[in-house]
Order: structure tokens, then C-alpha cells, then sequence
């Protein structure tokens, strides 16, 4: 594994870089960002191992396996389907898929946010005794709850293209940057949580009230012509509402976004990552005793 042969992965701090020789977990203000991306980059490995980690965990003695990140999103499809189609008759085609257009990435927001608050205490034993780029974990929790954002997309994407016929409109390609914009933006988030949960445990409990609050205020279960008017530019200018329209838009309406909500999408997701990181950069070299 990259790494295993660092001297201050084994302890020896004398033949480190002059920026790496302190204790573990410390920064000095020498360290820019050009040389914590080559940091993170050299623990790819890491990031990897920790990824298939938690996968491993999650389906660990479980029959199916990494199958039920595949049947949880077509049952999903399925029962609303059932319940609003056929049961509550909601007067708008094909329900269900415009709600689980915007519903899967915000299970990824929302659980990365929750993961992300137990990213750096969970491993406390590991961040005295080593080495390593504290990013790290933050990354490699969030980048496990983007796997299985993908592996739900691997239905609903198929299923999508059944309904409409063997076929999407080209928007839909776009998918793929919106996905990565909301990767960066979660990800700078979650350095905030994870960092904020070291010094006030009660981030995580925050986390976990907030976040159902702001399911209610993200057009998710309802789209945004349905609110009053005069809170549209509330939901243009809301990063959790623009994510939600432009997956909504790509995915479901087969059309553009607007420039003002792809302006927020592009705004917000620079400044989360920018001030997650440069904010945990900050503080990251007290993390071996603050947890």
C-alpha cells in the first residue's frame, strides 16, 4: 500500500520532510496546497482500502451483499410507484421517478453529512499512533456514500430510459459534471463536520436535526413551480434547492438549467470546498489531541 515505507508512517520523523517533522497530526505553515494534493494523491491507496473498508462492513455477512445497494433503489421505485400512482393519485406522470430524481442525491448529501460528523472521532486511535493526511477520512467517507449514490443511479438511470421509451433527452448527459459539482460541494462540507464534531460533539446531533429540516425546504417531494413565487429565487440561490432542480432538470425534464441556478451550483460548490478545506487545514494539526 502507498506509504508503508514512510518514515513517519514507522515512526522515524528524522528522515521526513522538514514541514512533517512534528508530532503526529501537527501543520506548519509551510505546508501549501500544491504539497497537501501531492499528499493525498501519495495516500490514494489509503483513501481506496477505507472506501472498500466501509463497503465491506456494510454488507458484511449479508447474503446479497453489495446487492441491496441495486434492490433499494427499484424497490423504492416500486413502492411509490404503487403508493403514488395508484393510491394517493398524484395528478403529475411518472411521480416517482421526479421524486427519486432529486431523493437519491440528497440520501447522499444527507448521509455524508451524518458520516462526515464521526469521520475523524471514530478513528482517534489511528490519528495519534499515525502519520497520514488528515483529509483523508473525511474523503473517504464521503467518497463511500458516493458509491452508493452510483450503484442507485445503475437502476434508476435503466428504468428512467424504459419509461421514456429507450430513450433520454441529451441534457441528461450532464449528469455527470452535476455529479461531480455535488461530490466537491458535499465534500467540502463534510471537512466542516468532521472538523467541527472534534471540538463540539454536539455537531453531530446539530447534523442530525438539520438535516430534516432542510429536506422540507429543498424542492425534492414537490417542484419549485408548485411554491409561491415570490420563493423562487429563494430556491435559485439555495445550494441544496439548485442541486435538486439541476438533477431534476437533467434527469426527469430533459432540459437545460437555468444560468442563475447553474451560476449557484458552481459558487456554492467552489466556496464549500475552498473554506472546507482551507478551515481544516487550519485546525488539523491539533486533531491528535483534541480527539
Amino acid at each position: 500500500m502507498v506509504g508503508d515505507n514512510d518514515p513517519v508512517l514507522h515512526g522515524d520523523s528524522r528522515s521526513a520532510p522538514p514541514w512533517r517533522r512534528s508530532a503526529p497530526g501537527a501543520v506548519t505553515a509551510r505546508v501549501t496546497l500544491p504539497s497537501v494534493v501531492l499528499e493525498v494523491v501519495r495516500f490514494r491507496a489509503l483513501i481506496k482500502n477505507l472506501v472498500f473498508k466501509d463497503l465491506k462492513l456494510k454488507y458484511r455477512d449479508s447474503v446479497l451483499g453489495v446487492v441491496w445497494s441495486l434492490l433499494n433503489p427499484l424497490l423504492m421505485l416500486l413502492v411509490y410507484t404503487l403508493a403514488f400512482k395508484f393510491i394517493l393519485r398524484v395528478p403529475m406522470e411518472n411521480y416517482a421517478f421526479f421524486l427519486l430524481a432529486g431523493l437519491l442525491p440528497w440520501n447522499f448529501f444527507a448521509s455524508s453529512l451524518t458520516a462526515s460528523t464521526q469521520a475523524i472521532v471514530r478513528d482517534a486511535g489511528l490519528i495519534r499512533k499515525v502519520y497520514f493526511p488528515r483529509e483523508v477520512l473525511p474523503i473517504a467517507t464521503v467518497l463511500f456514500t458516493f458509491s452508493q449514490l452510483l450503484l442507485a443511479l445503475a437502476v434508476f438511470v435503466p428504468a428512467l430510459l424504459w419509461v421514456s421509451g429507450g430513450r433520454l433527452n441529451w441534457p441528461a448527459v450532464l449528469v455527470v459534471p452535476v455529479l461531480l459539482l455535488h461530490l466537491l460541494f458535499t465534500l467540502g462540507i463534510g471537512f466542516i463536520l468532521a472538523l467541527g464534531t472534534v471540538f463540539f460533539r454536539d455537531v453531530a446531533h446539530l447534523t442530525e436535526v438539520a438535516v430534516i429540516l432542510l429536506f422540507w425546504l429543498t424542492p425534492i417531494i414537490y417542484p419549485v413551480t408548485m411554491a409561491p413565487a415570490q420563493l423562487h429565487i429563494f430556491f435559485k440561490l439555495s445550494p441544496l434547492a439548485a442541486f435538486a432542480t439541476m438533477y431534476q432538470d437533467v434527469l426527469f425534464w430533459g432540459r437545460l438549467p437555468e444560468s442563475l441556478v447553474a451560476a449557484t451550483v458552481l459558487g456554492w460548490t467552489a466556496a464549500a470546498l475552498l473554506g472546507g478545506h482551507v478551515l481544516f487545514r487550519r485546525f488539523s494539526g491539533n486533531l491528535a489531541e483534541e480527539v
